[in-house]
């Protein structure tokens, strides 16, 4: 398969789960992220630019075509793992002002991750490093814009270049 350069539309959604989002309850529907009115999103395909179980759907569709599809949780930002849950005192981390639900980068040398606070017990802190949509099935309706070949230049540079991309 040639790599491909795709714009798409997409309006993304979730059960109201393990993450909680404002105005949604467990069971319904949330909206999470959504592409601005003409502003689609683009990426070029086979450089793990965009969840694997989005992409494999949208390599299939053609432009002007629309799709809703629900990508299982392993497809999307993998299953939640309880081995990237671990505790620090609060001594470790970056801020003295800290709440639950703060991001931050955390690892050594060139190997950082993002965590989250997710409990605050004195100076015990616990730290989740999975994505925030770890476990979540999320549905994505889609539309593509466009589709076409990547030219070797945006392939070398492993981002688009031109109209809605890197302008070097």
């Amino acid at each position: 398969m040639s790599n491909e350069v795709i714009s798409f539309d997409y309006v993304l959604t979730a059960k109201g789960g393990q993450v909680k989002r404002p105005n949604s309850f467990d069971g319904e529907e949330a909206i999470i992220d959504a592409s601005v009115k003409g502003k689609p999103l683009i990426f070029i395909t086979g450089m793990g630019q965009i969840i694997p179980g989005l992409e494999a759907v949208l390599v299939e569709m053609q432009p002007g075509q629309k799709k809703t599809v629900t990508i299982e949780a392993k497809e999307a930002y993998g299953l939640h793992d309880t081995r990237l849950i671990y505790k620090v005192t609060r001594s470790k981390l970056p801020a003295a002002e800290i709440k639950v639900g703060d991001m931050f980068e955390a690892g050594e040398g060139d190997h950082f991750s993002p965590v989250t606070i997710t409990a605050i017990n004195g100076d015990e802190i616990t730290l989740d490093g999975n994505h925030p949509l770890a476990g979540e099935d999320l549905t994505f309706a889609v539309e593509i814009v466009q589709k076409r070949a990547a030219t070797a230049e945006e392939l070398a540079h492993g981002h688009v270049h031109g109209a809605g991309g890197c302008h070097h």
